[in-house]
């Protein structure tokens, strides 16, 4: 006879072992923690915080350009328009004009590539930081970023061009 207490057979398996869900992520590559001592990051975050800044300042000052332009436009027109101004002053006007607005693009131009350099200093300081830094700094392409950047300066600098021809054509038919 069995003892009551003793079971008679092992317990048969209920059930194949679980899967892992479906639902989980995979295992993220792990953090590389930035190697640079703790003053060397420091200095490192100080030169990216201030690259940042430059990028910014520069692309506000890129639109500041285009709007005292079109105000210089707008006020030399009304001026001329307005008032009675000799043939000689208004021609002397639109050239002037002419030339504000070649300067204008000038300018643009070499903010863009005060941008750019920053931009690159930004990617060299990069290098510096942690894995999981250096992955959400690639988050938005390099590519699209150039591209936004140069799509932008182009119609700043056809806003100034057009601007500029009608305005000299303007001042031009003024002074006749």
């Amino acid at each position: 006879m069995a003892m009551p207490n003793a079971p008679r057979h092992p317990p048969a398996p209920s059930a194949r072992p679980a899967k892992p869900a479906a639902t989980e992520a995979p295992e993220a590559e792990p953090d590389h923690p930035s190697e640079l001592d703790d003053l060397t990051h420091a200095e490192y975050r100080l030169l990216y915080d201030e690259a940042s800044q430059n990028i910014r300042f520069s692309k506000r000052q890129q639109w500041r350009v285009v709007e005292y332009f079109t105000l210089l436009s707008f006020a030399l027109v009304a001026i001329c328009g307005l008032t009675t101004v000799a043939k000689d002053v208004t021609h002397f006007i639109a050239y002037f004009l002419l030339f504000a607005g070649v300067a204008s693009i000038i300018v643009l131009g070499m903010l863009q590539m005060w941008q750019y350099d920053e931009a690159r200093k930004l990617d060299k300081l990069a290098e510096g930081f942690s894995s999981y830094a250096r992955i959400a700094l690639r988050i938005k392409g390099k590519v699209g970023a150039d591209i936004n950047r140069y799509a932008i300066l182009f119609i700043l600098l056809l806003l100034i061009m057009v601007s500029d021809i009608v305005v000299f054509r303007i001042l031009m038919d003024i002074g006749r």
